[in-house]
């Protein structure tokens, strides 16, 4: 029994499989289309170091909020930070997806370190 409830808590912690992979209310919607199979989205790369961007939230003219959230990942179950419009960030991974492409940045504001999954859309890279 006990080996089941650990791999059960595993499953959900980690999110495996499409049907755990359920958005959170705190995570807004996108204005774009989203991946349909999160299982078929692929690895994280690394970029090198030096890379740098600048997150907007502007989508084909519009300005949907004026601060970036971050999520935990492709699956976009929960927010792991805000980032205002127009901030310079860190960039370390990028992740290629069948619809949908996502940056893994990092920005130091004045409350400390913000760091999460941006979708690509949101992002223009600088190097």
């Amino acid at each position: 029994m006990v080996h089941v409830n650990l791999l059960f808590a595993l499953t959900v912690l980690l999110g495996v499989g499409s049907g755990l992979a359920l958005a959170h209310d705190d995570v807004p919607k996108l204005p774009f289309a989203d991946n349909p199979d999160p299982d078929a989205c692929g690895i994280p790369q690394p970029l090198g170091a030096g890379f740098t961007g600048v997150l907007h939230a502007n989508f084909e003219g519009a300005l949907p909020e004026p601060i970036v959230h971050l999520v935990d990942s492709h699956l976009r179950r929960s927010v792991t930070g805000h980032v205002p419009a127009g901030s310079v960030v860190e960039v370390s991974l990028f992740q290629n997806n069948p619809t949908l492409d996502f940056y893994f940045v990092r920005w130091h504001g004045p409350d400390g370190w913000h760091e999460g999954w941006v979708p690509a859309p949101y992002l223009t890279l600088v190097r």
